[in-house]
């Protein structure tokens, strides 16, 4: 119960320590939070984030504690502390209504004595009430800097009762304490926003949430100026946790433009991605108009670099340019609406030679005295990313990014354009024989299922001759069931897979398999991978399930070779990576020798569902897998040079001790900041969904 307010000191002498167990009725709770509420001279936000929290710490049991009532027996004040350090006590919450009836202010010198007999050495306080401030500094409170918290800045105050440390130390100590405990808030926050998810969904959701962590953390540390410390990753985390909790999807490269551009985002956990992605469109829209400004104001002397115009499209209305610069990406935002020039990160790939950008635009009209680069009006219709290293169109976008669409009246144009694109050559000599365009692209061009569309509309796949060389758009879904006629699997993987083989030469079950058999289609058995190593094509399933084989190389070469060569390629190394590469358990082998090694996902393994780390290891070893040397993770990173966007894979491997507590292993990623090596958390119970990519040794017949 609260004290009655006593003639002596509020803060009388004690013999021993005793924890003050205040446990408050509703209607004191009610009274305190008037108080905090009627503060007026703290702003009224602030004042409402405190009120839970002062009838929490009120209740922690702190010596100090207290709650006073005036003589007629109503709650007048209260003082809640709590101890982020030993022997410092911070005073975090005082409130007053006004009606004590005396001068709390004389009993200060009491409150001192009384908290060194508790063995406090310090005092300390934000300074949340300009006016108390100025009160306390006459009684010896000193301020000692000015904190951001949040949207707010404030000054803190300490008075030294005893000394012992010095100033430095102290300061030191206890921003390092008032850190933790808040990094301590908000990964209980996390905790309990998973909590909010179903218990058949929430291994599900943490690792998608895990996977968008991974993939901005890495990105994010090795932004140059960007300083992504611990508050940044737990505030991370914890955000997008809470915006799974109503979405199954998220753009990973907005959301990493959106946070360089507003840094102060992950410094407090206040405010939603969903805000974050409003203040991002809403720079863009402002640099967008920057831009048009700019080029509005042009006297007719400057002018951009021309475009390299690749060709016209059949109608002569159209043609395919490519841009060059910035100044070319910033015109292209402009007209489109869309976001190619309002970052550096699409020309430092082009800079990398990762990406072409090229436009699809009307033909302008020719002032015939000056030629092409005196263009009057020319305007683009789509914008297409070209990756020059996979051979993938990535994407294509019209006005603020939609899709291409059959009824566009430039469609045939387009189709066109694209075929011919196929026959021009890069800066080195390449031709761009793009070998798909990403499905997301043509989402708006519905393809029947066994069909096939070109240029020339659609046909049964029966139909279409692949040897034809006919230029193809797009495919519609064609599944490999097990009664599908060998026929039409022959017909099916040629078009879809470009892989040539007969009839007699595919196996839909394991009891077709012969010493002939080229594809397999079903399920992994065990010893499958040693026992028919004249299978060339294996799939769990038509196409997605595909089981890729390789060749690779390890040893001769000692881990600081390996990482000068990592710097040379410009692939980027995250840094618990490269935490791990210094590791003692990191080790490579003196000489040289070549491995076997299949990469496949977590489903192909038999768990549709998603497994554990340990369930994935064990499963492996029936179908003759092992573990991958660690240094493995760095000849493959080396040799993997066109790995697709977005795209990674999990180096399967006995983890090592991380920067984080590990147990880490090595993961290999594409992103538009290149290619990278990197890590990921891999304890014996991890959750992994069904989808991730897992890369093991072959293990050779003994």
């Amino acid at each position: 119960m609260p004290e009655q307010w006593p003639e002596n000191p509020i803060y009388s002498p004690e013999t021993e320590y005793k924890p003050n167990l205040l446990k408050l009725s509703d209607e004191e709770k009610s009274a305190i939070n008037a108080i905090t509420l009627g503060i007026e001279e703290v702003d009224e936000s602030v004042r409402e984030m405190a009120v839970s929290d002062v009838i929490r710490t009120l209740e922690n049991g702190h010596p100090l504690n207290k709650v006073i009532v005036s003589k007629e027996g109503e709650v007048a004040a209260y003082l809640a502390f709590e101890d982020f350090l030993p022997r410092e006590a911070y005073i975090k919450y005082f409130g007053t209504n006004g009606q004590l009836g005396r001068n709390f202010f004389r009993e200060i010198p009491a409150f001192f004595e009384y908290a060194k007999q508790h063995g406090y050495t310090k005092l300390n306080f934000h300074g949340w009430n300009k006016r108390l401030n100025h009160i306390l500094e006459r009684l010896g409170f000193t301020r000692l800097r000015t904190d951001s918290m949040g949207e707010f800045s404030v000054d803190f105050y300490e008075k030294m009762l005893t000394a012992e440390k010095t100033a430095e130390e102290v300061g030191r100590e206890r921003e390092h304490a008032f850190e933790q405990k808040y990094l301590a808030k908000i990964r209980n926050d996390y905790e309990q926003t998973l909590n909010t998810f179903s218990e058949e969904m929430r291994a599900e959701k943490e690792q998608t949430i895990d996977d968008a962590f991974r993939f901005l953390s890495t990105r994010l540390q090795n932004t140059d100026g960007f300083d992504f410390n611990q508050r940044a990753e737990a505030i991370l985390k914890l955000k997008l946790a809470r915006y799974f909790q109503n979405n199954e999807a998220i753009n990973l490269n907005t959301i990493y433009d959106a946070v360089i551009e507003t840094p102060r985002f992950l410094q407090c956990d206040k405010g939603s991605l969903f805000h974050l992605f409003e203040i991002h469109q809403q720079k863009t829209l402002e640099k967008i108009a920057e831009n048009r400004k700019k080029r509005a104001e042009m006297d007719g002397k400057e002018r951009f670099n021309p475009y390299e115009a690749l060709f016209t499209t059949k109608s002569g209305h159209y043609y395919l340019a490519r841009l060059l610069n910035m100044p070319h990406l910033e015109e292209e935002s402009n007209y489109m609406n869309h976001c190619v020039g309002t970052s550096d990160s699409y020309v430092n790939q082009m800079k990398r030679g990762d990406i072409e950008i090229l436009s699809f635009r009307t033909v302008p009209p020719v002032n015939s005295e000056h030629g092409i680069s005196n263009m009057k009006v020319d305007v683009p219709i789509i914008t297409i990313e070209y990756n020059l290293r996979t051979k993938t169109i990535e994407q294509m976008k019209k006005y603020d990014d939609g899709y291409l669409q059959p009824s566009d009246p430039y469609y045939d144009d387009v189709v066109d354009a694209l075929e011919k694109m196929r026959s021009t050559e890069t800066d080195t000599g390449d031709l761009r024989d793009f070998k798909k365009i990403s499905d997301s692209e043509l989402s708006a061009i519905p393809v029947p299922e066994y069909c096939v569309l070109t240029k020339n509309g659609e046909a049964d796949f029966r139909d279409f001759d692949p040897e034809s060389g006919e230029f193809i758009l797009k495919i519609g879904e064609m599944p490999i069931l097990p009664e599908t006629p060998k026929t039409d699997v022959a017909k099916i993987v040629r078009i879809m897979e470009g892989i040539k083989v007969g009839e007699d030469q595919i196996a839909l079950n394991q009891e077709e398999i012969l010493k002939t058999t080229k594809l397999y289609i079903g399920p992994l058995f065990p010893e499958i991978f040693q026992k028919y190593p004249n299978i060339d094509n294996i799939f769990t399933s038509f196409p997605e399930g595909k089981i890729r084989r390789a060749e690779d190389g390890i040893g001769g070469k000692s881990k600081d070779t390996l990482k000068q060569e990592l710097k040379e390629k410009k692939i980027n190394i995250g840094s618990f990576a490269e935490d791990m590469i210094e590791s003692q358990e990191f080790t490579t082998q003196e000489n040289r020798e070549q491995i076997t090694t299949i990469r496949l996902k977590v489903r192909d393994l038999g768990f549709s569902n998603g497994a554990t780390t340990e369930e994935i290891y064990n499963k492996a070893t029936e179908f003759g897998l092992e573990l991958c040397p660690a240094e493995l993770a760095l000849h493959r990173r080396l040799a993997d040079e066109n790995q697709a966007m977005n795209d990674w894979y999990v180096v399967a491997m006995k983890p090592i001790s991380g920067r984080d507590g590990g147990p880490d292993v090595f993961n290999l990623n594409r992103n538009s900041d290149g290619l990278w090596l990197d890590n990921h958390w891999a304890n014996s119970t991890n959750p992994w969904d069904s989808g991730r990519g897992f890369l093991f040794r072959l293990r050779k017949d003994s």
